[in-house]
């Protein structure tokens, strides 16, 4: 039977190497594979991960690890979640990296591949945290993360990485086999090489993962050969090392084992031992182990004797010479690179005395060129500031000159002040005093509601005087009533008023005629207003001729009815102004004649027209004030014709009623009492 020892420690020293150089392959490890990154990263980490590797090298690992945290902070900040990943998997390979460092960066490039849903990332993540747990004895985790690895390749259809990971998993399970002893456990390694095998044939995939996928096979077979003596598995084994008999990526020695033990298996013991002593070196201890194998199993016990006691002596020679040697070197390079974390730190000591000589020469320019400054600026300061003083001075006189000359002012525009004061006082009073003189010749509402029980006015002067007004009388079984609306408003309207009302108290107790009335009333406002052509007037005091128009044209616009209550009818003429009469559900209304009570191009006699009455009649008369008002905020007046639809919405109520809605109406339309254009008189009565 073949000394299993000797197949298990060339499987574990063949995987360690084929895992190595599969990394190699996915991410290049340490300073080496800095050319994956951008080059300004580079650039900025590449002396911060030097300096922590030769503090490694040296023990220092407490130092070491200030420079990594440095060059990871800084790879961080830059927010690029590939670079930050890639240099996580530059840690994690290194080989002065401790295994807690790198276990902690690969949960750190799991996290943010899982956020980012980075699956070749998973997959790299998830075969490093396999590898980790190996190297831990947690063989468990290790394969769960390996298979997590496999299910994320083929998910994702990556061939190229899931033949990486088979043969990793490959070495792993080859291990395990040898661990336990478990001819079970090579036959999964068949498996995955097998699976490996398939995907580099059908994806023509050549070089290193061929070679190892190949030499894996051939392994595989050659371990369940060893274990179980099968002949088939020999042959198998003996097939897949021919296909990398050529290889450059084994080395000869790897490949002379394979053979040898092919040999052994196939109990060619003599050729087996020519193969060793022509291509095994005699001063190797390895040489000397084979030839032992060989020896015993063809049962020539005291050459297999000798030959192990040549193995153990070259055994002891040679780990006491690799022990010097080792020490050796590890003093080599501590000291190399002693003296470099001395050179370095040397370096950065001068540089930060030259920084901070630098900076002191700095400060002391920027200190004296502040100074320099700030003189400067005290002098522009304090000429300034002579400047403004002379400028103030000035100004000061200036304004106690202004002042004294609006103090003057304001004595005079007082003083003014009070004589308009005075003068308003006084128009205001001689104003008042008109109003009481116009209101005590309009009719009293006494005499207006003796005359027509039922009825209302609304009368809104636009100023203290009005140029409306109103004259209601009876004589025997005629009522008479009549609305004017003179020319202007204010004063001149209420003087025109005054007029109109002093000749109607003469005119209609002779005539009860309404446009005998409006023909007598024009003649008379005629002659008081000496409108005429020959008519003698004070005008011409100054000796120029004036026509009947330059001299006045005023006059009023009025609407005159009479009731006869014992013949129930309604006689009315308008001068410009209408007659609103409503029966029932229906509006009558009765027209003016186009011109005004006064001078005019066109002195017609006015026409009176006569209707029969009924109970519940209500009769409207107006000026044109309410329907020409324009609404608060527009340019639109209220119109007659609106005026018209309002009277015949409220005719059916108390007349008390319908002046309330008249004035609320008005006073909602027209806005702030300072927005009413003229004079407004409406006197509704019900027959």
């Amino acid at each position: 039977m073949v000394n299993k020892h000797l197949s298990h420690s060339v499987l574990r020293q063949f995987a360690t190497i084929c895992a190595a150089a599969i990394f190699t392959l996915l991410s290049p490890s340490s300073i080496f594979a800095q050319a994956q990154l951008d080059s300004a990263i580079l650039k900025q980490i590449t002396p911060d991960l030097l300096t922590a590797k030769e503090y490694a090298q040296i023990g220092d690992f407490e130092a070491a690890n200030v420079y990594l945290n440095k060059a990871t902070h800084w790879v961080e900040s830059t927010g690029d979640t590939a670079a930050i990943i890639q240099f996580y998997f530059i840690i994690i390979d290194g080989p002065y990296t401790p295994i807690e460092i790198s276990q902690n960066y690969a949960n750190k490039a799991l996290e943010i591949c899982t956020q980012t849903r980075n699956t070749v990332g998973l997959i790299e993540c998830y075969m490093r945290l396999g590898s980790l747990a190996q190297q831990q004895n947690y063989d468990q985790t290790a394969e769960e993360n390996f298979k997590i690895a496999a299910r994320l390749c083929r998910q994702s259809n990556n061939h190229n990485l899931l033949v990486n990971v088979l043969v990793i998993m490959g070495y792993f399970y080859g291990y395990q086999a040898e661990k336990h002893h478990s001819d079970s456990i090579n036959l999964i390694v068949i498996q995955c090489f097998k699976e490996s095998a398939r995907i580099c044939d059908s994806l023509k995939i050549t070089g290193e993962l061929f070679d190892y996928t190949y030499s894996g096979l051939a392994g595989s077979y050659l371990g369940v050969a060893e274990g179980t003596g099968d002949q088939r598995y020999t042959d198998s084994c003996y097939y897949y090392f021919q296909k990398v008999a050529q290889s450059p990526t084994l080395n000869q020695y790897q490949k002379n084992d394979v053979y040898v033990r092919y040999l052994i298996q196939r109990r060619q013991y003599q050729k087996a031992l020519d193969y060793v002593d022509a291509n095994f070196d005699k001063n190797e201890t390895d040489y000397h182990k084979k030839l032992h194998t060989i020896y015993g199993l063809m049962g020539n016990y005291r050459e297999a004797y000798r030959h192990l006691q040549a193995y153990h002596e070259l055994t002891n020679q040679t780990n006491v010479e690799e022990n010097a040697r080792v020490m050796a070197k590890m003093e080599a390079d501590r000291a190399t690179a002693v003296e470099r974390v001395k050179r370095d730190a040397d370096k950065r000591v001068y540089e930060a005395d030259e920084r901070r000589m630098h900076v002191i020469i700095v400060s002391l320019i920027c200190g004296l060129a502040l100074i320099l400054l700030w003189a400067v600026f005290i002098v522009r300061m304090l000429h300034a500031k002579h400047k403004a003083n002379a400028e103030l001075a000035r100004k000061n006189t200036e304004l106690a000159e202004q002042k004294e000359e609006i103090a003057s002012q304001r004595d005079e525009i007082a003083a003014q002040r009070d004589t308009i004061q005075t003068q308003r006082d006084e128009i205001q009073a001689s104003i008042n005093y008109a109003r009481r003189i116009q209101r005590s010749l309009l009719t009293p509402s006494e005499t207006i509601s003796r005359i027509f029980p039922d009825y209302f006015l609304l009368y809104k002067p636009r100023n203290v005087v009005s140029g409306d007004y109103y004259w209601i009388g009876q004589f025997g079984d005629n009522k008479v009533c009549i609305v004017a609306d003179c020319t202007g408003h204010g004063v001149p309207g209420g003087f025109m008023s005054v007029l109109g009302m002093t000749n109607l108290n003469w005119i209609v107790g002779q005539d009860v005629s309404p446009d005998m009335i409006l023909n007598r009333l024009r003649e008379a406002i005629i002659a008081n207003l000496r409108q005429s052509d020959d008519a003698p007037t004070a005008l011409q005091d100054d000796g120029e001729q004036y026509s009947a128009v330059e001299r006045s044209t005023d006059g009023m616009d009025a609407a005159v009815y009479v009731i006869n209550e014992r013949q129930m009818t309604l006689t009315f003429a308008g001068a410009n102004n209408p007659l609103v009469l409503i029966r029932g559900s229906e509006i009558q209304l009765l027209k003016a004649n186009k011109m005004p009570v006064g001078i005019y191009a066109r002195l017609s006699p006015f026409e009176s027209t006569t209707i029969d009455l009924q109970k519940g009649d209500c009769i409207y008369t107006y000026s044109d004030g309410y329907q020409d008002q324009f609404g608060n905020g527009t340019d639109h007046k209220f119109m007659g014709k609106r005026l018209r639809e309002l009277l015949l919405e409220i005719h059916q109520r108390p007349m008390a009623e319908q002046k309330e809605i008249l004035n609320s109406t008005y006073e909602d339309w027209r806005g702030p009492a300072s927005n009413q254009t003229d004079d407004v008189v409406i006197m509704g009565v019900r027959v």
